[in-house]
């Protein structure tokens, strides 16, 4: 069964984690670059990174960078007065360091992440959405626009968040092998991240949002669980640019795109459909591999 995952943030690869651990399952993850970003001169792509290391079983305990990491550099860049708030890992530098001079060699980011991928010994195809600059900003009430690792990490995304957009979007084109993946996939499933910040960058790239809404087989997964986020500010973000509350606002963000929608058990007494969704009941606390498995079998025998 060939399944393509639109991928973000800690839940997304969690869920790929556990695709990935089916061995029917044929998968193809297409993970958000909206807020990579250039730190220490370094070319920083967290969610692939996440993804990469998730699959790998190399992630660290909060569910990114990397396990046992020390961060002897920052702590020595620290001496000469550098901000070292957005923190890495040593040997999350290492593969920093390793992408950004594949960067400037000319190589496009999804080949210099096939490469990632197979030096960590993972067997799904994982594609960033685009090989093109696509930055993902954040307008905050007191300093207008600001990129989304000043929000999310230096400000420990704190603001009201009164719009999004995607720079770069309009002129992005789909990383090669994104399109013919989910045409031919049997099931296109969007992982339990943030919509307007995770999986909003990935459907700003217009060849992708029209080749998904034409897939008869999408399937989304909730990431808020009685209305809130687990972790992260989802559901502040949703509420804050319209959406409704819950997972009313989860379908209302991806209208017109899914079929079905996976929703928390502990919200499993309101699953009459919403706007022609069909709500289904299942566990979604995917921390442990196991579960995560569980729900990704759930998911392809539907």
């Amino acid at each position: 069964m060939k399944v393509v995952e639109l991928s973000g943030g800690v839940g997304g690869a969690r869920l790929a984690r556990g695709l990935a651990r089916l061995d029917h399952v044929e998968l193809t993850v297409v993970v958000n670059v909206g807020d990579d970003d250039e730190v220490h001169g370094l070319h920083v792509s967290p969610d692939l990174d996440t993804v990469v290391y998730t699959l790998a079983g190399v992630e660290g305990q909060q569910g990114w960078g990397r396990a046992a990491d020390t961060f002897e550099v920052n702590s020595e860049m620290e001496r000469f007065g550098v901000d070292t708030t957005f923190q890495l890992g040593d040997r999350d530098l290492a593969l920093n360091i390793y992408r950004t001079n594949r960067l400037r060699a000319g190589d496009p980011l999804s080949t210099v992440t096939d490469d990632v991928t197979s030096a960590f010994g993972v067997s799904a195809n994982v594609i960033p959405s685009t090989d093109d600059r696509l930055a993902t900003e954040i307008r905050v009430a007191e300093d207008g626009w600001i990129s989304f690792q000043e929000y999310f990490v230096i400000r420990s995304h704190r603001d009201r968040v009164e719009e999004v957009r995607y720079a770069g979007a309009a002129d992005s084109a789909p990383a090669p092998g994104v399109i013919d993946a989910i045409e031919d996939a049997d099931l296109v499933v969007i992982g339990p991240s943030n919509p307007p910040l995770s999986i909003w960058p990935i459907l700003a790239i217009s060849q992708i949002s029209k080749t998904v809404s034409q897939h008869p087989n999408v399937a989304a997964i909730s990431p808020l669980v009685r209305s809130k986020a687990l972790k992260g500010p989802a559901d502040r973000v949703m509420a804050s640019l319209g959406l409704s509350t819950g997972n009313r606002g989860v379908v209302e963000a991806y209208d017109g795109l899914i079929k079905k929608l996976l929703i928390h058990d502990s919200d499993g007494d309101s699953t009459e459909a919403i706007d022609g969704v069909e709500l289904i009941s299942a566990e979604t606390l995917i921390t442990q591999p196991l579960a995560a498995e569980a729900l990704a079998q759930r998911l392809v025998d539907l």
